[in-house]
């Protein structure tokens, strides 16, 4: 264990850390000031490891990598200031010494898509669970500019639309590197590891801070209260889902034949057929 918080820890193996997101008290991880100094804080020990090549982050909850700010963020008296501790801690991950991967499997959402974007590399389980975008229509942390950078004139469209993608939709706009069904997940981040091996410690970058200024202003006049755009997957029919990238046609058609059988008989069924 090379760092472990009440939020963050951070394991390695063979080369490859791991930076695990653990925040409780939620079903889904948020990212508020103190959250922020943990993760600083670990990534200060990666820094410190010599024999580190790689580093994953990734969610140690089943229900998603990152969904965002903590409801408590909307209290915070200095705003620019807020926004300024996040944009330092998220770029000190970015300028880590050796390649990033942001492993997303379930939401991936404002901040926590911010947090993604300051990785090298994106690798999503494109699941109904997994939706990546600025509900919000805001970046606070450093997002706007890592993701002009990615997309171009894409970026602002995406971010002041609210609109979520699937991984495969993410994938196909170039937000992230990789997209797979849960059933090859493993497999997805061992090849990418395995490729990330035999390449330059440290990747070629271009950091981009012309914009982190104008972010913080913005940031601080931003209503977090509001009610945020509906993007969810939960809601679309399964030919929707397989539309979209959600789910592949082999789980469309499970997801069909799960529908298609009748409810499983209770108690009071059983009785009733016995008499």
């Amino acid at each position: 264990m090379l760092f472990e918080s009440a939020h963050v820890r951070v394991t390695a193996e063979y080369g490859v850390g791991t930076l695990w997101l653990a925040f409780p008290g939620a079903p889904v991880n948020a990212l508020d000031a103190p959250r922020l100094t943990e993760l600083s804080a670990a990534v200060a020990a990666i820094e410190r490891d010599p024999f580190l090549n790689v580093l994953v982050v990734r969610s140690a909850k089943p229900a998603g990598f990152c969904a965002g700010l903590h409801p408590g963020a909307a209290d915070v008296s200095d705003r620019v200031a807020f926004a300024a501790h996040g944009q330092r801690a998220l770029a000190r991950l970015a300028a880590v010494p050796f390649v990033t991967v942001a492993f997303i499997d379930g939401p991936c959402l404002g901040a926590g898509l911010e947090l993604a974007l300051a990785c090298d590399r994106r690798v999503c389980v494109a699941t109904p669970a997994t939706h990546l975008g600025f509900p919000q229509r805001f970046t606070c942390f450093g997002g706007g500019p890592r993701l002009r950078q990615r997309l171009g004139r894409k970026a602002q469209a995406l971010i002041e639309s609210g609109h979520t993608l699937s991984g495969r939709e993410a994938l196909a706009l170039g937000l992230v590197d990789r997209a797979c069904c849960a059933r090859r997940a493993k497999i997805e981040l061992r090849t990418v590891l395995d490729e990330l091996e035999r390449r330059p410690r440290v990747p070629v970058r271009v950091p981009d801070e012309s914009g982190f200024a104008h972010e913080r202003t913005a940031f601080a006049q931003i209503d977090l209260t509001a009610g945020a755009a509906s993007g969810s997957a939960r809601a679309l029919s399964t030919d929707a889902l397989l539309a979209r990238g959600f789910i592949t046609p082999l789980e469309a058609e499970q997801m069909r034949a799960a529908a298609s059988r009748p409810p499983a008989a209770g108690p009071s069924d059983t009785i009733r057929r016995a008499a």
